[in-house]
């Protein structure tokens, strides 16, 4: 009895790496070539659905599976282990030469943002203000708690967010009498606070990593600058709006418990006998202030570099006299399978866009997009990164595929119309959203934070969970065109 979960385990990873390999074999020597396509472009997307299978079924580590992305592509001809010249004279750079430091860098000071955060009572101070506001109103508290990680969100990592609020919202609801699967209150919070999460991270290039890679493709791929003060113009009110219509949304889908006064004792707690203000709090308010205060003068200022600004304040954090956070409160904090993730996605979105194969996919299935009313084409990109990250739980996989593709559309569309009929910003913008953002199933690793602890079932879960994606959605397709056009002049 005691071997069976292992046994079982081995299966499937087994079973997911013989599906995988199954694919990449199909695509690479069985599957038909279309027309105007070479046998790289079916190897190209051969190795990203492969990649995709690994990713979400966990067969393989993440890191091992982005190794596995420098081998293929060089092997299969998609791209070349050395930097080539081709007759035309065109210069195909290396795989190695494919990925940019720039994101990696990001998550080193997000992930230090997030780390001193954590060793600091901040959490708490924000959520014994929500329970004085919501005086005992637990609508209002659901609220109160959503908003609060949602601003969070945008300035440390989404997934530590997440876990800060769940923990405290539990806590809260616990300490309130509330049961596993009949607290209404419970079943809020825990689909509720992962949205927030999700939603706030949208807000500044810091909430989440997705946000800097699709930047980071698009700017590679197309023309423009998307800076850090545009980003935060067109998404931080998006997500303000989205993460409030959610809670309005998720306070009225359950039926919630009154708040007895005894509930904010286990907030209290963690408050007793600190006080006011820390020293390590405003040494860190005024540390992250003037790091974020820089990074937006670079929208004006070309010397300031925002990646440099990042990497410089990560080292400030360690100083004598500074001391924002110990060296292993920092590693503890920085999921590196992530970063290489991200890494190995870039190479994957070159090798797609190089092989011909997105412009094929667009001239296929968007015939006559050149044609298409303007909102009419912003709804259709939205509605495919919306369906396929229904079916693809995992953020960076799902920017490979619709990056390179929307970057074709406008492209195309942008190309027909002699000048720029849709703002190219708006493809990031898509990405780091509805890309990352999806509530439809509790399988995202921050969506299942809450699912995971207990207190809703699947199928209520399938029920209420959909609202919070389908008004990004709507939002989305309202506000993106607008907002991109004001906020990244062209």
């Amino acid at each position: 009895m005691k071997g069976r979960p292992a046994d079982t385990k081995s299966r499937k990873q087994v079973l997911s790496i013989v599906v995988a390999a199954a694919v990449f074999l199909f695509f690479q020597f069985a599957c038909p070539v279309p027309e105007g396509l070479s046998r790289s472009a079916m190897s190209a997307v051969g190795i990203l659905l492969c990649c995709i299978i690994l990713w979400v079924t966990e067969a393989f580590p993440f890191i091992v599976t982005v190794v596995l992305v420098y081998i293929l592509l060089p092997v299969t001809g998609v791209l070349p282990y050395a930097t080539t010249t081709l007759a035309d004279g065109t210069v195909v750079q290396s795989v190695f030469n494919q990925s940019s430091l720039m994101v990696p860098i990001y998550c080193l000071f997000i992930f230090a943002v997030t780390a001193a955060v954590m060793a600091t009572p901040i959490p708490y101070r924000i959520a014994n203000v929500v329970l004085k506001w919501s005086r005992g109103d637990s609508r209002k508290m659901v609220v109160g708690l959503m908003m609060a990680t949602g601003v969070f969100s945008m300035f440390i990592a989404d997934l530590a967010a997440c876990a800060i609020f769940v923990g405290i919202s539990l806590a809260i609801v616990e300490a309130n009498g509330g049961i596993k699967r009949q607290s209404g209150l419970g079943k809020a919070l825990v689909i509720g606070i992962p949205v927030a999460a999700l939603v706030g991270g949208i807000g500044t290039p810091l909430g989440n990593s997705s946000n800097m890679l699709c930047i980071g493709l698009l700017e590679a791929a197309m023309p423009i600058r998307v800076t850090f003060l545009g980003w935060c113009i067109v998404n931080v009110p998006l997500a303000l709006a989205v993460t409030f219509l959610s809670a309005l949304y998720i306070s009225r889908a359950f039926k919630l418990e009154d708040i007895k006064t005894e509930a904010s004792a286990s907030v209290d707690a963690k408050l007793r006998g600190i006080g006011g203000i820390t020293k390590k709090e405003f040494k860190l308010l005024v540390w992250y202030i003037v790091a974020f205060g820089l990074m937006i003068a670079s929208t004006w200022v070309p010397q300031i570099n925002s990646i440099l600004v990042a990497l410089a304040f990560t080292v400030i954090a360690f100083l004598p006299g500074v001391r924002l956070l110990t060296k292993e409160e920092f590693y503890k904090n920085i999921p590196w399978e992530v970063i290489m993730m991200v890494i190995g996605i870039q190479v994957l979105a070159s090798g797609l866009m190089g092989t011909g194969v997105v412009e094929w996919l667009v001239g296929t299935v968007f015939v006559g997009v050149e044609g298409w009313p303007v909102l009419l084409i912003v709804f259709a990109m939205c509605l495919v990164t919306l369906v396929l990250h229904m079916f693809i739980p995992i953020g960076p996989p799902v920017i490979s595929v619709v990056v390179p593709l929307m970057v074709a559309v406008v492209s195309a569309v942008n190309a027909s119309a002699g000048g720029v009929a849709i703002n190219p910003a708006i493809i990031a913008c898509i990405g780091g959203g509805l890309g990352v953002v999806s509530t439809f199933f509790p399988l995202d690793s921050i969506v299942l934070i809450g699912y995971d602890k207990g207190w809703v079932s699947m199928r209520e879960w399938l029920v209420r969970g959909w609202g919070p994606t389908l008004i990004l959605f709507v939002a989305s397709v309202l506000w993106l065109p607008f907002a991109c056009g004001f906020a990244f002049p062209v």
